[in-house]
């Protein structure tokens, strides 16, 4: 039990990281407070306390020996892998600027799927591009041994997708993520039915403001949980259509975004080959989105079907008084049609509802701004664009990228200037203080997808980008990180390039040549893996 003094420090501290959104510190805070009153029933203390003493001088008697209490502590789960796919079939400058931000900031070399191949069929919606990139994902996972289930699968869209921040924070955040959403979990639906039908949120996709491409009363849109973000975290108005150009203004990110996703390679396997089972029945299913929204929102169907099913009387009773109002949305015509199924139809999908891994820009295009956290003035402008007063700004530097190594560093002759994470440019969230590790520049509205070139200048490392991708080949392959009770490393111990399908090895050159002008504007011509080998 957390003594008072001790929850008092902890308050303390909570109150001193301003680098956390104030609703985040109220948060934690607030759980911390729920420990540190947990009380005992001091009445049945004695009863207890009596009958293990009995307990134990019976065992004495009749063995002669006294109890041991074993302290060995369990070992450490081995190190594993994190594997980064990013499905792309050729040559794109925007694909190398995922190519060169994830090698900038330490992420393994990426698997690239489905290269070299052409999607050209007339009778598939967009050639049959979207079935192989289930296709080519699933093949990959399905190449992986059982032993390597608990690795970790980062996957991203190949074209409109950058990297930020450092792989550390991106892990961190996913293990974050799931423990809170698995807390949810057992909080509304039950020991017993979690147990019961191995209900475990394992995968983390993006989360959008709006459902598409169903409609209202589909499951994708209705049966999906809540965003955990505050329910005023776009103020007075927030879920409400304001009239804006953009009607999504002010929703709070709710629906399946399938742009980035991580998750274990296990629960990433089972759910690829679900999803490749759809995509086959139906090839002109529209989008991957379309499949992976609407096995989540079987899912969310099949979890209230195993809690009506399985929940206990008796804590059923209690569930009553605190019944989670969506519940009563659930169509009998969807509840009947999971029941009818015979397999569960649980996959542990979960959403980024804060964007803290990724962020994706559609229906979210005025929220964000390239922030450099030591601007106070800056900062101050930002809000006062959106209404935020000053006392509710969430306008701070993360802790969990204040801690990584810094940004930019100097060997002393390469010309760099050290610069911490306040002093560089981030893309961030405004109204909730995110910034997410991975920036998806998915918004279209007035031709927004220029901005993957028209903004390109703007993400840190790009003014240094050359000098970065040598730091980078000269620098020995390190842990990732530490998070989830195991240490993760790269799965590849080749730099400067990626692997195709079959595991062959490409050079930067042999992805990105001719894109050099576009990616270092520094007019220095090709940058070449190979003088650092």
């Amino acid at each position: 039990m957390i003594g008072y003094n001790t929850m008092y420090e902890k308050k303390y501290e909570y109150e001193q990281l301003p680098q956390s959104p104030r609703w985040a510190q109220e948060s934690a805070y607030n759980r911390l407070r729920t420990y540190g009153s947990t009380r005992v029933r001091v009445t049945r203390l004695p009863v207890i306390v009596g009958t293990f003493i009995f307990s134990a001088m019976m065992f004495v008697y009749f063995t002669g020996t006294a109890p041991t209490i074993s302290h060995t502590l369990a070992p450490p789960p081995p190190p594993a892998n994190v594997h980064l796919l990013i499905p792309a079939s050729g040559k794109d400058e925007n694909l190398c600027k995922a190519i060169v931000g994830a090698a900038i900031l330490g992420y393994p070399s990426p698997k690239v799927l489905n290269w070299g191949k052409t999607f050209n069929d007339e009778h598939l919606v967009s050639g049959g591009s979207h079935i192989a990139k289930i296709s080519g994902v699933s093949s990959y996972l399905g190449s992986l041994l059982p032993e390597q289930d608990e690795d970790l699968i980062v996957m991203t869209d190949g074209y409109d997708t950058w990297f930020q921040l450092r792989p550390e924070t991106l892990i961190q955040r996913y293990f974050d993520i799931n423990q809170r959403a698995n807390e949810r979990i057992r909080r509304d639906l039950g020991d017993h039915v979690v147990n019961t039908n191995k209900i475990e949120q394992k995968i983390v996709f993006s989360a959008q403001k709006r459902c598409w491409p169903w409609s209202a009363d589909a499951a994708p849109c209705y049966a999906v949980p809540n965003s955990t973000l505050p329910e005023d975290i776009f103020g007075p108005d927030t879920d409400t259509d304001v009239g804006d150009r953009n009607p999504y203004l002010k929703f709070r990110p709710r629906y399946l975004n399938s742009g980035v996703v991580v998750g274990t390679a296990g629960a990433m396997r089972l759910l690829f080959a679900e999803a490749l089972t759809r995509a086959k029945k139906d090839p002109n299913f529209g989008s991957d989105q379309n499949i992976f929204g609407s096995i989540f929102g079987d899912q969310e169907v099949y979890r209230e079907v195993v809690r009506q099913r399985d929940m206990p009387w008796i804590e059923r009773q209690h569930n009553l008084r605190s019944e989670n109002p969506r519940r009563s949305l659930i169509q009998d015509k969807d509840l009947e049609a999971v029941k009818n199924m015979t397999r569960s139809m649980e996959f542990g999908i979960g959403l980024d509802y804060e964007g803290s891994i990724s962020l994706p820009t559609v229906f979210s295009e005025d929220d964000t701004e390239w922030v450099n956290f030591d601007n106070q003035p800056w900062l101050d402008f930002f809000n006062y664009k959106r209404n935020i007063d000053k006392t509710e700004s969430r306008l701070f530097l993360a802790q969990d990228i204040a801690r990584t190594a810094a940004p930019l560093y100097s060997n002393g002759t390469d010309g760099i200037e050290p610069r911490d994470w306040s002093q560089v440019s981030l893309f961030t969230n405004v109204p909730t203080g995110f910034t997410p590790a991975i920036i998806h520049h998915n918004a279209h509205r007035d031709g927004m997808k220029n901005l993957r070139t028209k903004v390109w200048d703007k993400i840190w490392f790009q003014p240094y980008a050359r000098v970065l991708m040598d730091q980078y080949m000269d620098t020995p392959l390190t842990a990732l990180a530490v998070a989830g009770g195991r240490e993760w490393r790269s799965s590849d111990e080749w730099k400067g390039g990626v692997r195709d399908d079959v595991g062959q090895w490409l050079s930067y050159q042999d992805v990105c040549s001719g894109t050099e002008d576009e990616i270092f504007r520094d007019g220095k011509g090709p940058w070449l893996a190979s003088r650092h080998v």
